[in-house]
Parts: C-alpha cells; structure tokens; sequence
C-alpha cells in the first residue's frame, strides 16, 4: 500500500507558501492604498475625526486590521508589520505630492524609522491574538493599546488646543475596550492580567515622554 501522507504534504507546504505570499502581498497594497488615502482624509474627515489620518494611533489602528484580515502567521506577520507602516508613509508621500503638497525624498522620513522598528512588534501581536495561546493572546494586547492609550493622553495633554479632544478620548476609549474584549475572552489568570494592565499602563507613560521628546531624540540618535 502506498503512502499518500507522503506526497500530500509537499502539496499543502506549497499552498502555505502560496497563500502567504498573496497575504504579504494583500498588507503590502492594503497599506499603499489606505496611507494614499490618508493625504485625503485630512482634510475632509470630520473635524473631530481629523486627527485620525496623521495620527499614530490612526495608523496603527489601520495596519492592525489589515494584519487581522491577511490571517498571517507570527513570523511573516512581524515582517508585513514593517513592511506596512513604511509603505503607508510613502502611499500618504505619493499622493500629497500629487495634491500638490511636498512631503520629502522616498524612504527617508522619520516614521519610516518609526515604522520600521514598531511594525514588527505590532504584526506579532496581531498573529498572536489569532494564533496565540491564551496568555500569549492576553499579552498581546499590550502594544495596540499601548500606543492608543499613550497617544490619547499625548493628544490631551500637549496638543489640545490644536486638535479635538473627543478623537484622543475614543482612543483612550478603544484602547480600554480592546484590552476589556480581549481579558474577557481569554478570562486570563490574575498573574497574566495584572502585569499586562501594568505594562500597558507603563508602556502609555513611556510612548507620552518619547513623543513628547521625538525631535530631540531623533536628533540624538542620527
């Protein structure tokens, strides 16, 4: 009798690999797309929306939906996380300069540095809340609401009277909710639950100082 295991496995080895490819592909133009389309929105969102098209939670709401949506694994996951944040910043750079509006060179702006050292850790947390195992799924959590709650404070507390605070609020809300959803879920034990609070909560404090401080410590680090 003939092994068929032997030769099926090949086949769906290469399906994977496939269907991998075409995910990477579908976050590669998703983000092109939606980072074109935020030159846009800013200016015809509704004023108390507006912030969401330059803002980082906006972008990271976006790249993390595209992420969820492609169904890749950990792995190829982290790496369409960078991948995605840099080519929205170049979507958003093509389609301002069409609009008329120069927004500098290819691939050198400073939240292509940002993205490129954020994504990964964003696309692993998205694959993980899919693919994780529950305290692996409770923890990932942490970066998504990290930079929600982080920039919705940022947003109240140092660009106020320039922007509209009912959008830092509903990032402060979602950040709340997304974490809430997530606990509810996945019921984690109390010794993954509170460091997880605590790391979101610290992670917030520390994204409030660092773009607070960017230009200085972009600077500093060129």
């Amino acid at each position: 009798m003939s092994d068929h295991s032997s030769t099926k496995q090949p086949v769906l080895d290469m399906r994977g690999r496939f269907y991998s490819a075409g995910a990477f592909l579908f976050v590669m133009l998703s983000a092109l797309v939606l980072g074109g389309l935020t030159s846009p929105a800013q200016q015809y969102l509704p004023e108390f929306m507006n912030s969401f098209a330059n803002s980082c939670s906006g972008w990271v709401l976006l790249v993390s939906l595209v992420i969820w949506f492609s169904r890749l694994r950990p792995l190829p996951a982290s790496a369409a996380g960078a991948a995605a944040f840099v080519l929205m910043v170049e979507g958003y750079r093509i389609v301002s300069q069409w609009r008329g509006f120069y927004y500098g060179e290819p691939f050198q702006d400073r939240f292509t540095v940002i993205g490129v050292a954020v994504g990964p850790i964003i696309g692993l947390s998205i694959a993980l809340l899919r693919y994780g195992t529950r305290a692996w799924r409770t923890l990932a959590v942490i970066p998504v609401s990290t930079v929600l709650l982080g920039e919705g404070i940022y947003g109240l507390t140092v660009i106020s009277e320039t922007t509209s605070p009912i959008f830092w609020w509903l990032m402060i809300a979602a950040a709340a909710t997304f974490s809430l959803l997530v606990f509810w879920r996945q019921r984690p034990a109390p010794k993954i639950a509170v460091p997880a609070v605590l790391l979101i909560m610290l992670g917030a404090g520390t994204f409030w100082w660092a773009y607070s401080n960017l230009d200085q410590l972009l600077a500093s680090g060129s």
